[in-house]
C-alpha cells in the first residue's frame, strides 16, 4: 500500500504525538475515527446506491460464486454449434408439385446444393435440408436418378 509498511506508520504515530501533544492526540485520534466512520458509510451507501440503480449484486462473496467462463464468447459458439439441432419430421407428406418434379429431373446423384430461381437471382438450397420425401432429395440420394444431358451408350 504506497510503500507504507507498520515501522513507518509507527513512526508517523510517534512524530504527530510530538508535533500536536498528548492534550490534543486524543481530539485528533477522535476526529480522524469519525472521518473513517463516515467514509465507511459514504461507500456502503454508494454501493447500496449502485446495487438498487444497476439490480445486481456488488459483494465480492457473491462475484466469486459466479463462474464468468460462460460468458466466453468461443464457449457460448463452440456450444451452438454441438448442440444436436435435428429438426423433427412434419407430420404431413411433402406436396410434389410439377416444377419439383422438374427440378427433380436436373438433380444428379451426390448433388449437394439445388439451385432455383432466376438467373439473375439464384437461390441455393442444401438438399440434405428438404424433407425425405421431397422427390428432389430423392433424386440426389439414388444412383438411378434421370441424367439430362445426351450420351451415347455403346453395347
Amino acid at each position: 500500500m504506497f510503500g507504507l509498511t507498520l515501522e513507518k506508520l509507527f513512526l508517523v504515530a510517534v512524530l504527530a504525538g510530538i508535533v500536536i501533544g498528548p492534550q490534543r492526540l486524543a481530539v485528533y485520534a477522535h476526529h480522524l475515527a469519525g472521518t473513517v466512520r463516515s467514509l465507511r458509510d459514504f461507500i456502503d451507501k454508494t454501493r447500496s446506491d449502485a446495487e438498487r440503480d444497476m439490480g445486481i449484486s456488488l459483494h465480492p462473496q457473491e462475484w466469486e460464486s459466479l463462474d464468468l467462463r460462460q460468458y466466453d464468447p468461443r464457449r457460448i459458439v463452440s456450444d451452438a454449434l454441438h448442440e444436436a439441432t435435428a429438426v423433427p419430421p412434419s407430420p404431413t407428406a411433402t406436396i410434389v408439385t410439377d416444377e419439383m418434379i422438374d427440378q427433380a429431373r436436373h438433380v444428379r446423384f451426390g448433388q449437394k446444393y439445388l439451385i432455383t430461381g432466376t438467373a439473375a437471382h439464384p437461390r441455393r438450397i442444401l438438399i440434405e435440408a428438404l424433407a425425405h420425401d421431397d422427390p428432389r432429395r430423392i433424386a440426389a440420394e439414388t444412383r438411378d436418378s434421370p441424367q439430362t444431358d445426351n450420351t451415347v451408350q455403346r453395347g
